[in-house]
């Protein structure tokens, strides 16, 4: 397991402000979860989302001002993420008159980005640790900030299941070695709270450790069923999905299904 990081002491004294993107669906829940951290005059933003305009402007107005932007930031490189990354960098570096840097974790991924720090700082210290978390995608992280609070990207969600997607690296056994990381993290008192990339957050330590105890269990359930259905002769995609998910399964989370069936059988039967 990678080494974790160290606790954040003290009360919160930096401010956490959640906007919420008008791109509601299947996958994306009520919508994209942006997320501007401040520090004083100094700010940085975590997954502007879509390339939405009026939702850019809704980022710009929660940034300080006259104010240092810090930085952008994406969890991963999905668009519902990532669109509005470059815009939102070179909206601010104009405002700013200086540099905004754009940072992911596979820059090749996010156009015009390069490659994430270890930390976020600010003039007052560590603001928040970066913390890989594969599995969602091959290039999933999120943000440990000061007070406990997890920014998890789409690695959880609230009120929902998140999918490994194989297409982006996605890997089930990373994404369950993901879940062990923050588990731990909960356990000792690193997570306070869970800041999702979709839906509500979980706002206690209790809240938190319950949200990941009950990912970890969902994901082996739907393995372990995966594991009962080929076992009884059923191999192909479309009875795998009546097996696993039911006859009712909505058309619009299908191709979320199959990603996690193709995520479970490459879990089952390694390539070598």
């Amino acid at each position: 397991m990678d080494e974790l990081p160290p606790r954040l002491p003290g009360a919160p004294s930096v401010d956490l402000i959640q906007l919420t993107a008008p791109n509601p669906g299947p996958m994306t829940l009520e919508g994209t979860n942006t997320y501007v951290i401040r520090d004083g005059d100094q700010a940085w933003v975590v997954d502007p989302g879509p390339r939405d305009p009026e939702h850019l402007a809704d980022v710009l107005l929660a940034m300080p001002r006259p104010g240092r932007p810090m930085g952008v930031l994406v969890t991963h490189h999905h668009a519902d993420h990532a669109a509005g990354a470059a815009t939102l960098a070179r909206q601010l570096a104009a405002r700013s008159g200086c540099e905004v840097p754009l940072w992911a974790a596979d820059p090749a991924l996010v156009h015009g980005a390069r490659p994430v720090p270890s930390e976020l700082t600010s003039d007052h210290g560590t603001v928040g640790h970066v913390v890989h978390l594969p599995g969602h995608t091959g290039d999933s992280i999120g943000v440990l900030l000061e007070g406990g609070r997890m920014l998890t990207g789409d690695t959880l969600l609230g009120g929902s299941s998140t999918v490994v997607v194989p297409d982006d690296g996605g890997v089930l056994a990373e994404y369950l070695q993901s879940l062990a990381i923050l588990r731990a993290m909960a356990l000792d008192g690193r997570i306070g709270s869970l800041h999702p990339g979709h839906g509500p957050q979980s706002s206690s330590p209790l809240d938190a450790l319950t949200v990941i105890d009950e990912a970890i269990a969902h994901r082996e359930e739907r393995l372990e069923q995966v594991r009962r259905a080929r076992t009884a002769g059923i191999l192909t995609m479309d009875r795998l999905l009546r097996a696993v998910y039911g006859p009712d399964l909505p058309p619009e989370k299908e191709k979320a299904a199959r990603w996690n069936i193709r995520a479970a059988l490459d879990h089952l039967s390694p390539r070598t």
